[in-house]
């Protein structure tokens, strides 16, 4: 095993989804194509209101009669009463769960293998990231893990949202990962219209998710706007202030890279 290779326990949220009519069902809820996705595939998705914004993003995972919706700890509840709500006599059935797994992160992290309900890849350009997730994963004995600080500052290097982006005014285009998490040739789902006009118009959002770095330890905080030129040009969402990293989303007309100011502290956008 390779020393820069961690493994640190996690847990998820599962909703496991099920019955003749599964496929068809979570086909119109969810911004990804999943029916092409073969046993034991993942691939990530969001689920949208029908005015486009983000209700919840989910990782989605084939099995032998249906799918398996992974989310963030303490965020099941909300995406099963989302896709609870508007069946119609349609044989679907759900189930809920937390589920323990390991987030494989470094060098060696995608030869990870395992017979785990969920094995999958994250799509990340600076890590490479496996999470490996099933009702009773456990780290292996010997294997280092990451502080929670460290662990983050991987998602925040990657650019990749998490719940803390997602806070009900954010659309697709915002996060900067639709082509992870968005299929154009797929049947109609419930927000669809707009994330389509937005894609072949080739509009920029008005806001996009943006890197920021800052001295470490400085006091920045997760909700602080940020000042470019004296303008208000964003928003902080994520931050692990020990390492000098975060994530924010930044208006369209800043150029980037741009410095700036969040509260009193120095910051730059990239």
């Amino acid at each position: 095993m390779s020393p820069s290779l961690s493994a640190t326990p996690i847990q998820r949220d599962v909703v496991i989804i099920f019955g003749e009519d599964a496929p068809e069902y979570i086909q119109t809820q969810l911004t990804q194509d999943v029916l092409p996705l073969d046993r034991g595939r993942s691939s990530w998705s969001f689920i949208l209101t029908p005015k486009s914004e983000i209700e919840a993003m989910v990782r989605v995972t084939r099995t032998a009669d249906g799918f398996i919706l992974d989310t963030a700890l303490g965020h099941g509840d909300a995406v099963r009463r989302r896709l609870d709500g508007p069946l119609f006599r349609m044989d679907v059935q759900f189930s809920q769960d937390t589920w323990s797994g390991v987030s494989w992160r470094g060098e060696g992290a995608h030869d990870i293998g395992g017979d785990a309900a969920i094995v999958a890849e994250l799509p990340w350009s600076r890590a490479d990231a496996v999470d490996e997730v099933g009702p009773d994963v456990q780290a292996p004995t010997g294997t280092t893990g990451l502080s929670p600080d460290e662990l983050e500052a991987l998602r925040i290097g990657a650019c990749w949202p998490a719940e803390a982006e997602i806070n009900g005014n954010v659309t697709p285009a915002m996060t900067g990962i639709v082509d992870h998490t968005v299929s154009f040739d797929k049947g109609c789902y419930t927000g669809q219209e707009f994330v389509a006009r937005v894609h072949f118009r080739d509009a920029a959002p008005p806001q996009r998710l943006v890197q920021m770095t800052f001295e470490p330890g400085a006091d920045v905080a997760a909700g602080a706007e940020i000042m470019v030129d004296g303008e208000p040009a964003g928003t902080v969402t994520s931050v692990v202030s020990s390492l000098g990293v975060g994530l924010c989303y930044c208006k369209r007309s800043v150029m980037l890279p741009a410095e700036g100011v969040a509260g009193p502290v120095p910051v730059v956008l990239r």
